[in-house]
């Protein structure tokens, strides 16, 4: 059981939702989908930074509509089983939930923030010019990042790391687990993340982590 936890950050690709990619539902709605995994492919094969990838992978997001045009796509996207009952008791309990993602962009996080009540939401950082993406990265969200964004809003309710649970499943949530005073490995990547992470949960329904929040 984790004692004088506050806040918990959950991840989103593989936690709050249900894949290894959430925008790749909106990219094939938007006939992009192809392309999209074309991208992913190629970054494997020439194993590319996080921050590369990213780079590389906006530029497929260029022109289209950041006006809100494609929330209702969003918002239709499959959560993980649980989701929604997870963060709506994890706040009914007294916690400051929230989410902070590698894997999409802010115009993809808004949507997904206010449809499951999170009390914040960081992602990557995309560019904006006349209500469109243009195709320019101007925050990655990486490792490093996650941890000192989860400070921040640590700093900002004059809380600390002790007061810190995170929940993640990749590589790149291994420095958040070891700033947090406690953190779950859901369903995690490899062995580097479990060993990482205070405890593993491995299972396809998200309440299975409420077990450690009382």
């Amino acid at each position: 059981m984790a004692i004088n936890i506050k806040v918990i950050a959950f991840d989103l690709d593989g936690v709050l939702y249900d894949g290894p990619s959430a925008v790749f539902p909106v990219a094939h709605a938007l006939g992009l989908g192809e392309k999209f995994i074309a991208i992913m492919k190629e970054n494997q094969t020439k194993r590319l930074t996080l921050e590369q990838s990213i780079i590389k992978g906006s530029k497929i997001w260029e022109g289209i509509p950041v006006d809100g045009t494609l929330n209702p796509i969003v918002e239709s996207i499959p959560l993980m089983e649980g989701s929604v009952e997870t963060i709506h008791e994890l706040k009914e309990r007294g916690y400051i939930v929230g989410c902070i993602s590698s894997g999409v962009s802010q115009f993809f996080l808004e949507p997904f923030q206010r449809r499951l009540g999170l009390d914040f939401a960081y992602s990557n950082v995309l560019g904006e010019l006349d209500g469109k993406h243009d195709g320019k990265v101007h925050y990655v969200m990486g490792g490093p990042q996650k941890a000192q964004k989860a400070k921040e809003v640590l700093e900002e309710r004059g809380l600390s790391q002790e007061n810190l649970a995170c929940i993640g499943d990749g590589e790149n949530d291994i420095e958040l687990f070891r700033f947090a005073k406690f953190s779950i490995a859901f369903n995690p990547e490899n062995d580097r993340v479990s060993e990482a992470a205070s405890v593993t949960v491995r299972s396809k329904n998200l309440r299975d982590v409420l077990q450690y929040f009382s």
